[in-house]
């Protein structure tokens, strides 16, 4: 039966095969509808079975005309892609309630053999501390094969690995892959990770920094206030504990309590701030001093402070007078005054005062100076390091004797200086000598007396006044009288010398003669004392006559 089947069917192919064409193969053969539709069989236009007549196929049928070619038709559009439906899943990790880290994978819910594609795996920390040694494990199937990734992933076998060492928190780890389905049929890799979560506390570490300093003046003067300050800073990033500075003062200075050294407890000082400390100290003297802060804490901390300078500076007078050592009585007496600054500090508001010496009276002062009671004061408003100041002041001796002038210079901020100068004052024994006969002229046999007058005109007594006569033969010695007593021989009168003849007084001596022979005659007088360097010699003439 099952034959008889299969003959009937071989045989209808065969004779339609043979004597009919499909609608199809007669478009294809002449690129268009058969021009007799009635010639198809079985298919009508739209090549639809239809009960059509069978074409006479013995025949030459004509070649059809073909009508002109219509316009191409406009391109179809192209179709928007098939969107790619992705398939994700997460799981938290260690539960959904106790979330510590949220693990997704994303890849395409289809994907075509033999084509790339991408699945995507995302680590978030969902703690809000860091979680470390994150591990990534993806095992790959048998019909999976990974291509490449980012980042790399290291490949062990079939397992793909990333490390993270730490993931902070809140923060997300994306891991990017591209594969290829190399065979058809479910792929199915599974993806899982390891982690630790480290406890972790914090403690800040901090450790102070201590500098000091010393804020110097450069120079002061002796007598200003001297001030300056220790600055002690902590640059660290903790507070330095227990803080004290000292600073041991050269010999010279002393704190406002009289005390050798400055000795400062400030406790506690941040990190990041400084204090100030200022440090008053006076000067016993000029001079240059030298030192250096200390800074302690705990912690062993010491520090020194560089090493500074101040200059203590201070004015110092110098004070000379001169004048004449020896000076004649009735000259003015000139006493020259000369003040310096030999010190380093200006000299302000310095004085000059001189005592007007006891036996004499002011005459005048240089400079401007002014007869204040019983001295002489010059002001002078600043007497610069190095400078000096020359004055004078005139006096007028009162007698014979030493003048003493004692003279101080004072200056703020300054030891007061004086210095003396002394005068002998002197006089000059001007002695007159004079000889004078009483009676002129004279007759022989007769007598006259010759008076030798010895008168001191200077200031200043003489001494050892000699007074000898001499005679002509003509004249007769008779007697002789006066301030000194006299002796006569050979025709000479010495006098004993007077011992003294004070200033504006006068010595007389008188000598007696005869005259015994007219003659016109000579009376000479000579005189000589200690203050005469050559003798003094007076004449005196007289007429003898008969």
């Amino acid at each position: 039966m099952k034959r008889k089947v299969l003959f009937v069917v071989v045989l209808g192919f065969f004779l339609l095969t043979a004597g009919c064409y499909s609608c199809k193969t007669w478009q294809h053969l002449n690129h268009n509808e058969p021009a007799d539709k009635s010639v198809s069989f079985m298919w009508d236009k739209g090549c639809k079975p239809a009960p059509l007549k069978l074409p006479n196929m013995c025949l030459e049928q004509p070649k059809p005309v073909e009508p002109p070619q219509p316009p191409p038709p406009p391109p179809a559009p192209v179709p928007a892609p098939v969107p790619v439906v992705v398939n994700c899943a997460e799981k938290i990790y260690p539960c959904g309630a106790c979330g510590n880290v949220k693990l997704e994978k994303c890849m395409p819910s289809q994907v075509q053999t033999g084509a790339e594609f991408n699945y995507t795996i995302r680590v978030t920390n969902l703690t809000g501390s860091d979680i470390a040694d994150v591990v990534v494990t993806d095992t790959i199937v048998s019909n999976l094969q990974y291509k490449n990734g980012n980042p790399a992933a290291d490949v062990q076998g079939n397992k793909l690995m990333w490390v993270f060492p730490s993931i902070g928190p809140g923060e997300t780890k994306e891991i990017n892959s591209v594969a290829i389905a190399t065979a058809g049929g479910i792929i199915q890799n599974c993806v899982d990770l390891t982690y630790r979560v480290p406890l972790c506390l914090q403690s800040v570490s901090v450790q102070p920094m201590v500098a000091v300093s010393r804020i110097v003046p450069a120079e002061v003067s002796i007598c200003d206030a001297i001030s300056y300050t220790i600055r002690v800073e902590n640059t660290g990033t903790g507070p330095a504990n227990n803080v004290r500075v000292t600073d041991e003062l050269p010999c010279g200075l002393t704190t406002a309590q009289g005390a050798g050294k400055v000795d400062v407890m400030l406790g506690t000082l941040a990190g990041g701030t400084a204090r100030n400390i200022t440090v008053a100290v006076t000067a016993q003297k000029a001079g240059v001093y030298t030192g250096s802060a200390v800074a302690t804490a705990d912690g062993g901390i010491k520090v020194m402070s560089p090493a500074s300078t101040i200059a203590v500076k201070s004015p110092k007078l110098s004070l000379t007078q001169k004048c004449s050592d020896v000076q004649y009585l009735d000259r003015e007496l000139v006493y020259d005054i000369t003040v310096s600054n030999i010190g380093d500090w200006a000299a302000v508001n310095t004085i000059i005062e001189t005592q007007i010496p006891a036996g004499a009276s002011f005459v005048r002062a240089s400079d401007g100076g002014a007869l204040v009671g019983g001295k002489v004061v010059w002001k002078i408003a600043s007497l610069a390091p190095g400078a000096t100041a020359n004055v004078s002041a005139v006096y007028m001796p009162g007698g014979i004797g030493t003048l003493i002038s004692s003279t101080t210079a004072s200056a703020g901020c300054c030891e007061s200086v004086s210095a003396t100068a002394q005068t002998k004052v002197v006089g000059v024994p001007a002695i007159l000598l004079e000889v004078v006969d009483i009676t002129d002229p004279i007759k022989v046999g007769q007598s006259t007396t010759y008076q030798i007058i010895a008168t001191n005109q200077g200031s200043a007594v003489g001494t050892n006044i000699s007074i000898v006569a001499t005679l002509e033969p003509e004249m007769t010695y008779v007697s002789c009288a006066g301030a000194t007593s006299g002796m006569f021989a050979d025709g000479t009168i010495t006098f004993a010398p007077l011992p003294t003849l004070a200033a504006k007084t006068k010595a007389i001596w008188n000598v007696t003669v005869k005259a015994n022979a007219v003659k016109d005659v000579r009376f000479k007088a000579k005189m000589i004392s200690d203050q005469l360097e050559r003798d003094v010699w007076e004449t005196e003439s007289t007429h003898f006559y008969e």
